[in-house]
């Protein structure tokens, strides 16, 4: 056979005879027939039952994609031992906590605020009183200088910027610090910076500070002629009247309360702020109430 310019045709790279697949009838295919059923009757039996427990481990053969062969025997001695024991861990562990109630958040968020949940409890509405009056005995001379300094400019910040109320928080507040953590008044770098970290606190504590309130920070930075921001030393003040209690909140205000400072004492809180939190607590109450099954023990 010649084409056109009478040069032989080549044969063609393929021939049609190698196009069909070989039948399994062919004597020539020696490999696995597959006219029967792919799995014996005793494997599916052991699958609808879900067999012994023993034979957990089951191991599939395929070829060219196909399955040609499986087997079913115990994992114990096999490289999937370790995995299956890590498997019955998992299960035998208790199924997760249910998700704590948003009336328990609101709860644990109050608590921190007033000194945990005996002091929410007995929590009331009433107005701060006088002012206490300064410690008459100090450790040394420099010492009560400092208190008396830091009482004065505090005195002097309430007069410019809150009410007798807030005062008696802020005298409180200096009083507190100095029984509970002395250091934090002490050593501080200034008079005015200890003032002006105590009156931030307070103020942050009642909600007193912009955007809360009406106060702006810089106001209180410049009455005290501070160099920095306030909530500096605002941080080692309410450490020092935190101490190491336990915080339920740290890192979490419950959509629908205030932003308020965590001090852990009512008695630093003005009867308006006591007064929100009570009505935020018995909304919390009547929740809780209302689903006494999900009451955590």
């Amino acid at each position: 056979m010649t084409d056109l310019y009478g040069a032989p045709r080549r044969r063609p790279r393929y021939d049609d005879r190698y196009l069909d697949e070989p039948s399994f009838d062919d004597a020539r295919f020696d490999g696995p027939r597959f006219d029967g059923p792919w799995f014996d009757e005793p494997w599916e039996e052991a699958a609808r039952s879900d067999g012994p427990v023993e034979d957990r481990l089951t191991e599939l053969v395929f070829l060219d994609g196909r399955l040609v062969s499986h087997s079913t025997r115990p994992v114990t001695g096999t490289a999937w031992a370790a995995f299956a024991a890590r498997r019955d861990r998992e299960e035998r562990q208790p199924p997760p906590p249910p998700p704590t109630p948003r009336w328990q958040h609101v709860l644990d968020w109050l608590a921190d605020r007033v000194g945990g949940e005996a002091a929410l409890a007995a929590l009331d509405a009433a107005p701060l009183g006088e002012s206490p009056d300064l410690p008459d005995d100090y450790p040394s001379r420099a010492e009560r200088q400092r208190v008396e300094a830091v009482a004065e400019l505090l005195d002097s910040v309430a007069g410019r910027c809150f009410d007798v109320e807030v005062a008696t928080a802020l005298r409180t507040a200096l009083l507190t610090l100095w029984r509970l953590e002395p250091e934090a008044v002490s050593r501080a770098s200034s008079a005015a910076a200890c003032a002006g970290g105590i009156a931030w606190a307070v103020a942050k504590a009642n909600g007193l500070l912009h955007p809360a309130g009406d106060l702006r920070v810089g106001t209180l930075k410049d009455h005290l002629d501070l160099r920095g921001a306030p909530s500096a030393y605002g941080a080692t003040v309410r450490a020092g009247l935190v101490g190491f209690r336990h915080l339920a909140s740290l890192h979490h205000r419950p959509m629908g309360v205030p932003d308020l400072l965590d001090l852990g004492h009512p008695d630093l809180l003005t009867g308006a702020t006591r007064a929100r939190l009570l009505h935020l607590r018995e909304r919390a109450w009547a929740a809780r109430d209302a689903h006494p099954a999900r009451t955590s023990p």
